[in-house]
This record gives C-alpha cells, structure tokens and sequence, in this order.
C-alpha cells in the first residue's frame, strides 16, 4: 500500500485525530490495525490485542461521538460526516500497510472509509475485516423515514435483540446515548455507490447470534467484488472475548496473504461476451464491429469456465433466440452463467422458472403471465409510475444537490412500483434485493447463489399461501384466482422468484444509464426535455442503443447447427451479444449513434419471439414517465465527477451503472 493523503479537513469540521486511541505507538510499523468499534467496551477489548498481534503490528481503535467515553461530544449529523471525519483521523498513517477491522456498525463506518481510502488516497487496505450484523445492504433497500424513532422504540428495537439489555433496566439505561447516536445515523444512511474495492473482505460470524445471518455475511461479496472469506466462530454477537487467540491469528493471517490475490482477481479482462468501449460505457466493446464483418460467430469463455459460441450479428442472433427447439436454454438452473455440463447432465428445471421449460410448458406459464404485463396493464400502472417518480423528485428537490440519481431515483422508483406488482411487501425489499443481487451476477459463487435461491423459495413460498389464503390485486393474487387450481405452490413460487429476477434490475439499470446519456448529450436532453422527441420513441431508442442485458439467455443447442458457416455440436453453448446485435448496419445505418427522434427498428434488446420479455411494456411506461421529468424537474443536471471515475456493472444480468452523483 502506498500513497499519502493530501487532503485538508472539510471546512468547519474539527479535528478528528483525538478519535484514535493507540495503546502503543510503534516506530517502523509493518502493518497497522484500525479497529472500528461498536462501542467504548469494544474499543478496550480492541486495544488489547497489541499484546497478541504479531511483532511490529500497531492497533489502533477509532473512537467516535456517541461511543462510551465519548458520549459528552455532538454525534455527527449523517454517516458520510461520521466517515469523512475517521477517515481524516487516519491522515498520518498512510505511510504504512493499513488494515481495517469493524464490529456491528463499526462494520459500516470501516466500509465507508475503505471507500474514502481507495477514492481519494489511492490505497488498498491490507485487508477489511468485518463482524457482528452490521452490512451496508441492510440499509440500502428504502427511502430514510420521514421522521425519528423516539427513545421506546429504539429501546424495544435493542431489548428485543439483546437479552441482556431486556433483563437489566440499568444498562439498557446506560447504553441508550449510543443507540440514539447509531439509531439516527443507521436510519438516515444510504450507501452511496457499489464500489470494487480491491482490498480483501474477511466477514465474521457469531454461530449463535441470531442478529447475524450467512445472508448478511455474503452481502460484502455481493457488495463489493471483492475477494472474500466468510468465518463462523462459536458465539454470539459479542463472540470476539471468547474467540480471541484464534480470531487474532486469522485476522494477522488475513492481513498477510488476501491482498496479491485480490488485486489480481480485480485486474482480471472483462470477458468478450460482456465486454464494452472502454471510451464509451453505453457501446459494445470495438472488436464486434470487426467481428460481425469478419467472423460473426466466435468462441468465448465463460466466468464458469465453460466455453460457449457467441453470436453477434443481427439476422443470426433473431433465428437463434427464436428457435425453442433447436436452442435450449434448460442449462440455466443455478444462476445467469452455467458452468460445464455434468456428466450426469442437469437437474430438472426449477419449478416456476418457466424459461428452462420445454416449448409447450413455456407457452402455458407465459399465456397466463401476459394480461399482467400487457400494454393495457401498463397504463394502468402509469398515474402510480408518476406518483413514485413525482415523490422521489420532491425529495431529491428538498434536499437541494448533490444527489446520486441511482440511489434516490433510477433504483427505488422501479423497485417500488415492481414489488407492488407482484404483490411483495416492501418492507422485504431489502432481504430480496441482496439475494437478487447474487443472482444476477456473473462471478462463479455457485454456493453464495445456491444459498440465495433456498432462501427465494422459502421466502416466496409463505408469500405464496399468504396470496391463497387472500388473493390481493397483484400478480400473486390474479395468478391465484385465474390459475390456483392448475398451479401448485412450487410452481407459483419459481415463477414469482423468475419475475424478481428479471424485474426492476433491468428497468433501473435501462434508466441509469439513459440519464447518464443524456446528461452526456446535451442536444438530445434538450429534445427530450422540450417535447420535441416522442417519449415512446425516446424510450424505444435509449432501450436499444444502451442494450443493458448483454445475452438474455446462454443456449444449449439440442442438434448439430450451423451458424453463419460456424458448425456447432449438439450440446454446446450458444449465446447471443444483444448489445452487438442491435448495432448491426444490416438492422439499419447508423445504429452507433444516440438518436432520440429515430423511428427505432426492430432490435432484440427486449428478446424476440417466445424469449420476448414479458416486462416490455412495463419499461417502456416507466421510461417514458422517468426520463423526461427528471430532465425538467432538475434543468442544468450535470455530472458531478468526471466520467471516468463512475463504475459500471459489466458483469452483472443488468449492466449499469453503481452511482450517478450529480448537481444541477
């Protein structure tokens, strides 16, 4: 690690540097522990690691307002301050390798700093270490509430948690500064971006606390692409005392051996099947241009291992996705990216998830999802569309800039409206949007996605029979009502679970990035905000040319083909690069350029034929009801970073982009 910071504290912000406590400051350091305590009896125990830590490691603990010894100082306002400020405390010690540790919300506030460290110090932590059940997804799923618990509700929140605090009025009394404190930053706090830390994530897990789940633990893969270890110890929440030998000894492991392999795995090409401009994030990668002249069908690998044929003209690209009997896509059983065929051959398709199906089954599941997702439905939805936009416009308006359009608006708008569609509470958005997360991603965690999808079912199961023991008007509910008899609970459930999967994420990635566009293009913005392109072409336009879904679906070919004079066996992989397809001068010219007034071809961006997307109409109202609003509600929006520090999700069902922070 390398890098020293230059940046001077932000105006009217105190020194934070009497916030790092350390026992025994050593002269030639090589490695020094940041401890990121949940509260003042956890900095102490933090502290006495120095006795146990291997020669020449300093530790250090970040003891910030609200803890027990500091309980008389103002708490910070929001848990960017609170981050901003830790991290200035660290400003002298970036000479050395530095190593982050977080227990509970000390978890979140080492995250955030993790983030600050690699943005704007250039640094890769030795490590991040995290424990106990604080996870930044847990607070990324709603909007912050509009007003603050009072002291008997934070009290029943920690009694019902805790038993020790439900048993002991006098310390649920002493302890009640720092709820308040955590209570207030945890409800207001929204991560602000999905960033690919490079540093190595070591997550730990009490096996007894009931707070902590494996689905909190492998939320900081999900979160960060990082290289990743998930440990349980025996325990509970507070498991560290009775773990502290052994634990120290995997943290100064950790510490000394995660950081080559996580760097080289960050490093790593993006595969070609996926791949993108690195000087335009919204166009294909160059090469296909070349390819579809040259060789239209080439070999490619997947992140499984597994070889595949990528398709990436137009007119091959419609036959395959069009032809069910030839192209299987019955591989697809355990996540977006199959790996090799088992010699035994796949399992049976998954009850519901009605795309492994045969082409008879296909047709049956799909007659009874269209008049849910029919343009009629569509329009219905649209006043509810302009309520959720209109809502979370006032609030990024009240706020006043910055904001991060992806977080305050391309994300929650398309969720809520999705959710309330299907007929899924949203106060479970949360729990849903981290396994869905899991799910679309491409990186080969076939445990992490296996573990994902047994809690989908279970979760989707009691959603299932709540809906047959009171059809509500949703999806669950009509399905029900119209099909109850024809449908068992498996089946309902796969099909709710394939719904999530292929709901809001392509919606909000489509957005996302048409907001980035347009904020890039000027002269199209203008078109769109003044009324002069007509919004279901503007809509119909920015679908194609972004292309978000890079492949739809990996195929398995049932015979021998030939593609464009490629020969192909039965058996292998076939799939189609959308993105490519939709740039093709056979489709029309000029397909490379944004152009919201173009009469929009016939592209495959939404699929074709019986792999048509259900949700179709759907994305193209809430694109139509999003776009131009923001455009007028927000005049002279602009970037608020250069265009190269954004992040984006090439890897992932639903290309994107992780945060939009903008001004206007």
């Amino acid at each position: 690690m390398t890098g020293v910071s230059a940046r001077e504290p932000a105006p009217g912000r105190t020194d934070a540097s009497r916030w790092l406590l350390r026992r025994r400051v050593l002269p030639d350091p090589a490695l020094r522990l940041v401890c990121f305590p949940h509260a003042g009896g956890a900095a102490t125990f933090f502290h006495g690691w120095q006795d146990r830590v291997s020669h020449g490691t300093e530790v250090s603990a970040i003891c910030y307002p609200g803890r027990q010894n500091r309980i008389a100082e103002p708490p910070p306002t929001s848990m960017a301050e609170l981050a901003d400020q830790a991290h200035a405390a660290l400003r002298g010690l970036l000479d050395r390798p530095l190593a982050l540790f977080g227990h509970s919300m000390g978890a979140v506030v080492a995250y955030e700093v993790a983030v600050r460290l690699a943005e704007r110090d250039g640094v890769t932590p030795a490590a991040l270490l995290v424990s106990g059940h604080g996870a930044p997804y847990l607070c990324a799923a709603t909007a912050p509430p509009d007003t603050a618990a009072d002291d008997r509700e934070i009290a029943a929140l920690a009694a019902a948690a805790d038993p020790a605090l439900r048993h002991s009025p006098e310390l649920l009394d002493l302890v009640m500064p720092v709820l308040r404190a955590d209570h207030a930053l945890l409800r207001a706090y929204r991560p602000a971006r999905t960033p690919r830390l490079t540093a190595p994530i070591v997550a730990y897990r009490g096996a007894d606390d009931a707070r902590a789940t494996e689905d909190d633990m492998w939320s900081w893969q999900a979160m960060t692409r990082s290289a990743f270890r998930y440990r349980t110890l025996p325990g509970d929440h507070f498991y560290l005392t009775a773990q502290e030998a052994g634990l120290v000894a995997d943290v100064m492991d950790a510490c000394d051996g995660g950081t080559a392999e996580a760097r080289e795995a960050a490093d790593r090409d993006v595969p070609l099947f996926v791949r993108r401009s690195p000087s335009c994030p919204f166009d294909p990668a160059e090469e296909f241009a070349r390819l579809r002249e040259e060789r239209p069908v080439v070999r490619t690998t997947l992140p499984t291992g597994a070889s595949a044929w990528l398709v990436t003209r137009y007119a091959d690209a419609r036959r395959v996705i069009a032809d069910q009997r030839r192209f299987s896509s019955r591989a697809a059983v355990n996540g977006p990216v199959p790996p090799p065929e088992p010699p035994e051959g796949f399992p049976p398709p998954r009850p519901g998830v009605f795309y492994t199906y045969e082409p008879e089954e296909h047709a049956r599941v799909r007659r009874m999802l269209t008049p849910e997702f029919s343009a009629q439905r569509a329009r219905a939805l649209e006043p509810r569309a302009e309520t959720l936009a209109d809502r979370h416009l006032d609030a990024i308006e009240r706020a006043g800039p910055p904001a991060d359009l992806i977080a305050d608006f391309a994300l929650p708008v398309p969720r809520l409206l999705f959710l309330e569609l299907l007929g899924v509470p949203v106060e479970d958005s949360g729990r849903l949007h981290h396994d869905l997360a899991l799910l679309h991603d491409f990186h080969p965690v076939h445990k992490a996605q296996a573990g994902a999808f047994r809690r989908l079912d279970v979760y989707l199961r009691a959603l299932v029979e709540a809906a047959r023991a009171t059809p509500g008007d949703n999806v669950l509910g009509h399905l029900v009502t119209a099909h109850g008899a024809d449908l068992g609970d498996d089946e309902l459930a796969g099909m709710a679970c394939q719904l999530l999967l292929a709901g809001y994420a392509t919606i909000s990635g489509t957005l996302g990035l048409s907001l980035l566009a347009l904020i890039r293009d000027p002269g199209q913005a203008a078109l769109v905000r003044d009324g002069r392109a007509r919004p279901a072409g503007v809509a119909e336009e920015l679908i194609r040319h972004l292309s978000v879904v890079a492949f739809g679906k990996v195929f398995q070919t049932t015979q021998d083909v030939t593609i464009a004079g490629q020969d192909i066996a039965a058996g292998e992989y076939v799939l189609c690069s959308l993105p490519s397809a939709n740039r093709d001068k056979e489709l029309a010219d000029g397909l490379d350029r944004l152009d919201v007034t173009r009469e929009p071809p016939h592209h495959l961006a939404l699929g074709h034929g019986a792999h048509h997307c259900l949700g179709a109409e759907l994305a193209r109202m809430e694109l139509r009801v999003c776009i131009p609003r923001v455009l007028r509600r927000l005049p002279g929006l602009r970037l608020r970073v250069p265009l190269e520090e954004l992040r984006f999700t090439p890897l992932n069902a639903a290309y994107g982009v992780e945060s939009l922070p903008v001004d206007w």
